[in-house]
């Protein structure tokens, strides 16, 4: 089975694809708050939330969906953010111009951020391409733009 390199992502009002839309000349964005675990924990008096890196990321594309930009911000360890992920979304979001929320089709893509891959990448495996890193959401057959958790 081959899988695609576009795909086509349904705008879910309040959920992992409220930002999502076009701006200025129909170009695309997906905006999400999304974590990355780093370390492993060596005793159970040692919290997760030391070790899952917070992350909001607001990626651009052009109107043929191919990957323009990141604008990435890390909000710290969830036991210690320095600001508040989804005000920094809304606020990322708010400085494109001409904004439009809809659905979106985009081609995959694969970039890192502070030694972390992040993007729409594909898993052979599981026939699924993921939105890396926190694997959030994943698209599949029939590639109609809906996701699963």
């Amino acid at each position: 089975m081959n899988l695609p390199n576009k795909i086509p992502i349904e705008r879910m009002e309040d959920y992992h694809t409220h930002y999502i839309g076009k701006y200025e000349g129909g170009n695309q964005f997906w905006g999400y708050d999304t974590f990355v675990t780093s370390g492993e924990r060596k005793s159970v008096e040692e919290s997760w939330q030391q070790f899952r890196r917070e992350y909001v990321v607001l990626y651009l594309f052009d109107k043929d969906g191919n990957f323009i930009e990141v604008k990435s911000e890390f909000a710290g360890t969830t036991d210690s953010l320095k600001f508040d992920t989804e005000t920094k979304l809304e606020e990322m979001v708010s400085k494109l111009s001409e904004i439009e929320y809809c659905n979106i089709e985009v081609k995959l893509f694969e970039i890192e951020i502070d030694g972390f891959k992040f993007g729409l990448i594909p898993d052979e495996e599981s026939k699924m391409i993921e939105l890396q890193p926190s694997n959030t959401i994943a698209f599949s057959e029939p590639w109609n733009g809906e996701y699963y958790t």
